[in-house]
This record gives structure tokens, C-alpha cells and sequence, in this order.
């Protein structure tokens, strides 16, 4: 093969260690078949592949092979399958080598990267240094096999998946494994569509000169019942029989119904055959999964997952109906969204059928099952609305200080927010750029950056307009909706109209704390760095020297003048500090929605709302109303959307209804929940 290597620094006066270090890679890649797990046999069967070329007559061997490392293999295997498959598997004296994604070379040119098959490490050379190849050299390489084995190899994957090494990529490939057990059965609308155009083709039959072989086919095709559960009606003979009868019909052309059945008929065939075809793969997930399951070495959720998916698979293969009656009652208890779909298959198969034992227990299991599923979604509502109102309650911290120390109503807090998160779309860009090793790290940066640049920009709107406006809550309404204005303006200038962020790895996916409930890591970390906002909020308000001037200037801004505070300077710095808790906020939505120059307009409503709950100027009022008006529209959106005349606008609804709500409570509570004492309730 046409290699190179990377070379080293011989300057370097690590050389000596880094050459000790290659060196022991390079023996160790001599020891192949200890450097896998796979057994010897799986290994040489592999290797073997490359001996026998695309002949019929070399079928048997092949699948031979594919009968070893199904028994004796496992998910290591993958790669190796997969490049086989794509005729870029390499056989050559030191093993099994497949190429890795084409990297990019300092000196401008690209190659690919050699990988042991087995276990993805690089491929070392005589000295110790990665084998790079310009391009792909497939003179060692085994197939590809015939397009007829590619299937067959496909579903070898499937199967060797369900013993993979990491158990969340087990999990998820043992679940897909039992939700194969849905194909087993044939979908009601295609046998609803077929029969519809056996009943046209008929009456045409019947009100022209008939041919009484076609009607007689066709009678006996709508007439045809279940006599299994996973019986397509008309049956693929049916089919077959109508065929061939209406080849003795009259010219076709004097029949369009005739046209239309064939047209229907090649289809339906085509969707049985393939139906039958997955069907027919299912004992074999069954068997490898039992296998798994009887080797009684499994536990947690991967042991669950076992469990679910050899239960779904009973259910569908067996033809016993005791053990029916057991896996669906298993079903059930289960409860899953998995289980749930093949419980709604099982009962529309047997309420067709008409056998009512299975119906009932299908639909007590499915009852059971629904109701599993119904605390997941409120589970789900429920954190989905402490995410919501995380945010919600950073932006309102800001703008509840602000309105409660200076009575400025401030329409650009919004604006605040969207400064803090182009400000993190700008720190992530720079890592992902500059430095893209250290990108998972930039939120470490974009906290403190967006809380300063949303700050500074929030000083100089005190400074230029906002300080010459106190006393006159209206104008200053006006002036910082003005503000807002011209803070959209600019970032779309500067930006345009929407950009994404990518979130860090470690903020991607979910954890499933119980089945079917997922929590998203990014949503989990928006929860927790509320939870920080808010006890360094509180550590400042009340442990601080900023914070006691600030409480001061609340409760008695002239007693404050009269000791030597400097108010206006602390009016400044608390109009700041506002800006900069929305400007945290701004680092939260990127992770979980892209933004624009108006995200902000998104957040102000609601905002108002809770500062006008919560209290002005109260802390735990605006944390409490804050996930209160999270969970309500998060509750709501759901419950309404179950209503199909107002399905499309259920979050418009569940707006309109918590505003109705939040000017009811204020009929009862006019300050809020916690409102002003002393000093404060008579200023």
C-alpha cells in the first residue's frame, strides 16, 4: 500500500521517550488478536473473506461466516462488517485494517488514516509512527459481497449491535430491537385501500358483461377473514388468485376500475412481501435477546431493556394464547411508549379478528399503559416549566431590582437578555475557531462575558438616558422601549436575523432518570446555573457592600443621601447589575434555541408578569412566580392541545388564560405576593 508516516522532531529532547512510547504501540499491534476481544475464530473467519471472491459457488462459505460471528461475535465486529459491505475492509498480514475519516495534513495535503478493525486504534508502522495513506488503496481489500448478502449482512449488524460494549448505545439498540415487533403486523390502511378497489372493480363487473371466474376471486377476497391476529385480509393468495383471474377479463382499457385494482394489488403485494421479509428477521432478534437474557449477567437498565424487548417479541411470535395473555399483561405493567405501540397494534389485530380474550386484555394492558404514560408527560411538563421559568426568573431578578430600587419600567430588559446571548455566540464562535480544543469549555467564558457586556451596556443607557428620567416612570418607559429599538437594530445590523450555538458535548443528549422520561442535559444545566444566579444574587444583595448601599438607597433613598452614599452612583451600578443578571439569561437560551435581534421580545410579557406577581423589588417573589407562571403554561399548552378544536392554538390560549389568572390574583393581592413593609410600603 502507498503509505506515509508522520514524522518527528529528532530536536525534540523528548525524541528518545516519545520513541520508547511508539515503540511499545508498535509491538502491541504486533499481538493482534490479544488487542481484541473477539475470539481467534471470528478473526480467522473474517480473514478468510478475502479468499472467497463474488462466485455463487462461495455462498455457502460466506454465509458460513456470517453464521460464526453471529454465534461467537460481537458489536467490535461492526467496522469491520461495515467496510466489508463497502468493499473497504483490508485483509493483510497484520490483521483486519479498516481507514478512518480523511484528516487534513499540515503541509496542505490530506490522507486517511489506517485503523485496526477490531479495535479502532491507529495502525502503527515499523516505527512506531501512524500509517497514514494519500488515497484509498483497496489492493488488500476483501468484496464487496453480492448485493443479495448486503441484507443479510445489515441485519448481522442489527443483531451484533445488541451486544455492544457501551450500554446506553446496548440499550437503545436491544429497544429497537423489540420495536421490531410492530412490523409483524400489516397496517389496517393498506388493507383498507385494497379492499376498497376490490369493491369498485366488482361493480364494474357486475354492471358490464362479467366474467363470473374474476367476481368469484374478487367475492372471495373481500369475504376472506382472520384466522390469526397477524393475518393480512385479503391474504397475499387472495391477491394472488384475483390476478390471475382478471387476466381472462375483457381488454382493461374498457375497465378503469380494472387498471386502478392491478395498480393496487402490485403494491400491496410489494408492502406483504416486505412485511413477511421483516417479520421473518424477528426470531432472530428474539433468540439473540433471550440468549442475552438467559445468561442471567445483566442488570439496570440494560436488564430492563431485555426484558421489555423479549416480552414485545413473545407477544407477536408465539401462537400460544396463555403466554399471549401473559406478555400482554407484562406489557402493561411495563408501560412504555415501546410497549404501548405494539399493545395498540396487538388490540386493532384482534378486535378484527374478533377473538375478545385477547381484545380485552390488549385493551386492560394498553389502559395501564396509558396511565404510565401520563405521569411521564406531567413529569416532562413539569421540568420543561422549571426550565422555562429558570430563565424567566434571571431576567425578572434584573428588572424586579431595577423597578423596585428606581421606578424605571424598563422595556429593554429583553433587550439585555439578547445582548448576553450574541455575546455567547461570539465566545463560542472564538473557540471554535482559535481554539477548538478547548471548545467544550466556553461557557466558562460567555458567564462572565455576557454578564459584563450586558452590564457595561446597561451603564451607558443609565448614563446617557435613563438617569435624566427619574420620577417619570411613563417616560421612562418610553425611553428604554426607544432603547430596545435601537439595541434590535444594531444586532441585526451586526448579525443578521437568526444564528445558532452549539452547545458543548457534555450538554448534549439526555438521562433518562425512569423509562420514557428523559431529562436534557441542556436543559438540566439551565436549572442548576439559575440555581447559582440566584444564590450569587442573594450573596451580593445581602453580604456585600453594593448590596447594603443598594437595600439602603431602597428604603430610604434621602436618609441614604443625607450618610454620604453616592445614590445616583448606586442607581447606576444597580441598573447595571439588572442588565447583567438578563444578560446571564442570554447565555441559557442559546443552548437550547437559536437566536435572533428579537429573542428578547419573547421573554418581556412574561417578565412584568412575574415582577408584578412576585412583588417589586422581592426576591423570593420573583423565584416563585417565576416557576409558577413556568409550570402553568407548561401544564396548559398540553391540557389544551388535547381539545382538537383549539389544538393549533393552544400556547396562545394558555397565554391568554394564565394573564386571566395573574389579573384575578391581583384583585385579591394588588402588591404582589410578598409586598413592601415599613419603610418601603410608605415610600
Amino acid at each position: 500500500m502507498n503509505r506515509m508516516q508522520v514524522s518527528h522532531n529528532r530536536r525534540s529532547p523528548f525524541f528518545w521517550l516519545v520513541m520508547f512510547a511508539c515503540a511499545l504501540g508498535a509491538f502491541a499491534q504486533t499481538v493482534y488478536a490479544a488487542d481484541s476481544s473477539e475470539p481467534p475464530a471470528v478473526v480467522d473467519a473474517l480473514k478468510s473473506l478475502k479468499k472467497l471472491k463474488r462466485r455463487v459457488a462461495d455462498a455457502p462459505a460466506r454465509q458460513a461466516v456470517y453464521d460464526l460471528v453471529a454465534a461467537q461475535g460481537d458489536a467490535a465486529v461492526i467496522p469491520a462488517l461495515t467496510a466489508y459491505k463497502s468493499g473497504l475492509l483490508l485483509i493483510t498480514d497484520t490483521g483486519l485494517e479498516i481507514y478512518g475519516d480523511q484528516i487534513n495534513l499540515p503541509d496542505g495535503t490530506s490522507a486517511y488514516p489506517v485503523l485496526d478493525a477490531l479495535t479502532g486504534k491507529a495502525i502503527l508502522g515499523s516505527d512506531g509512527k501512524p500509517v497514514l495513506a494519500p488515497k484509498l488503496d483497496l489492493t488488500d481489500a476483501a468484496g464487496p459481497p453480492p448485493r443479495a448478502e448486503k441484507q443479510i449482512i445489515t441485519e448481522l449488524i442489527s443483531i451484533l449491535s445488541l451486544k455492544d460494549a457501551d450500554p446506553t448505545a446496548r440499550v437503545e439498540s436491544i429497544r429497537a430491537a423489540g420495536e421490531r415487533a410492530t412490523k409483524a403486523f400489516v397496517d389496517q390502511g393498506e388493507q383498507d385501500r385494497v379492499a376498497a378497489a376490490l369493491k369498485a372493480a366488482r361493480d364494474q363487473l357486475v354492471a358490464s358483461p362479467d366474467d363470473k371466474a374474476a367476481v368469484a376471486a374478487i367475492d372471495a377476497a373481500i369475504a376472506e377473514k382472520k384466522t390469526t391476529f397477524l393475518m393480512a385480509v385479503p391474504s397475499n393468495n387472495a391477491v394472488a388468485n384475483v390476478n390471475a383471474a382478471l387476466s381472462s377479463v375483457m381488454d382493461g382499457a374498457n375497465y378503469p376500475a380494472f387498471n386502478s385494482l392491478r395498480n393496487s394489488l402490485n403494491d400491496y403485494q410489494d408492502y406483504l412481501d416486505a412485511q413477511q421479509s421483516a417479520k421473518g428477521q424477528l426470531p432472530k432478534y428474539s433468540k439473540a435477546l433471550h440468549a442475552q437474557l438467559d445468561a442471567n449477567n445483566t442488570t439496570g437498565k440494560v436488564h430492563d431493556a431485555l426484558i421489555e424487548a423479549t416480552t414485545e417479541l413473545d407477544a407477536v411470535l408465539t401462537d400460544d394464547k396463555q403466554t399471549q395473555l401473559a406478555a400482554l399483561d407484562k406489557l402493561g405493567s411495563i408501560g412504555t411508549q415501546r410497549a404501548d405501540n405494539v399493545l395498540r397494534k396487538f388490540s386493532e389485530a384482534a378486535h378484527t379478528m374478533g377473538d375478545k380474550d385477547l381484545a380485552a386484555a390488549a385493551d386492560v394492558a394498553m389502559a395501564r399503559a396509558d396511565r404510565y404514560q401520563t405521569e411521564v408527560s406531567l413529569l416532562e411538563d413539569t421540568f420543561a416549566g422549571l426550565s422555562t421559568g429558570s430563565i424567566l426568573i434571571l431576567i425578572a431578578l434584573g428588572l424586579s431590582i431595577i423597578f423596585g430600587l428606581m421606578g424605571v419600567i424598563n422595556m429593554a430588559q429583553g433587550e439585555f437578555l439578547m445582548v448576553g446571548a450574541f455575546t455567547t455566540y461570539c465566545v463560542s464562535y472564538f473557540f471554535a475557531h482559535h481554539m477548538p480544543g478547548y471548545f467544550d469549555y466556553y461557557p466558562i467564558v460567555a458567564v462572565p462575558a455576557a454578564f459584563l457586556v450586558s452590564g457595561i451596556v446597561g451603564f451607558l443607557c443609565e448614563l446617557i438616558v435613563v438617569r435624566w428620567l427619574y420620577g417619570r416612570p411613563l417616560e421612562t418607559l418610553l425611553a428604554t422601549w426607544g432603547i430596545s429599538l435601537i439595541l434590535i437594530q444594531t444586532a441585526r445590523i451586526i448579525f443578521g436575523d437568526s444564528l445558532s450555538v452549539s452547545s458543548p458535548s457534555w450538554m448534549q443528549g439526555a438521562v433518562e432518570v425512569m423509562p420514557d422520561f428523559l431529562i436534557p442535559l441542556n436543559r438540566l444545566f439551565i436549572v442548576i446555573y439559575c440555581a447559582i444566579c440566584i444564590f450569587v444574587v442573594y450573596f451580593v444583595v445581602n453580604r456585600t457592600k453594593l448590596g447594603l448601599l443598594l437595600r439602603a438607597t431602597t428604603q430610604n433613598r434621602d436618609m441614604a443621601n443625607a450618610l454620604g452614599v453616592a445614590t445616583r452612583r448606586v442607581d447606576a451600578f444597580t441598573f447595571a447589575l439588572g442588565a447583567g443578571l438578563a444578560g446571564l439569561a442570554g447565555v441559557a437560551v442559546p443552548m437550547y434555541n437559536k437566536i435572533n435581534p428579537g429573542v428578547g421580545q419573547e421573554y418581556i410579557v412574561d417578565c412584568f408578569m412575574v415582577v408584578v406577581v412576585g412583588g417589586v423589588g422581592k426576591l423570593a417573589g420573583a423565584i416563585i412566580a417565576g416557576l409558577g407562571l413556568g409550570f402553568l403554561n407548561k401544564y396548559l399548552e398540553p391540557l389544551l392541545s388535547s381539545y382538537k378544536s383549539i389544538e393549533s392554538g393552544a400556547s396562545v390560549y394558555a397565554k391568554v388564560i394564565v394573564l386571566a389568572l395573574i389579573v384575578l390574583f391581583l384583585q385579591w393581592r394588588p402588591s404582589g405576593l410578598f409586598p413592601p413593609k415599613g419603610r418601603m410600603a410608605d415610600a
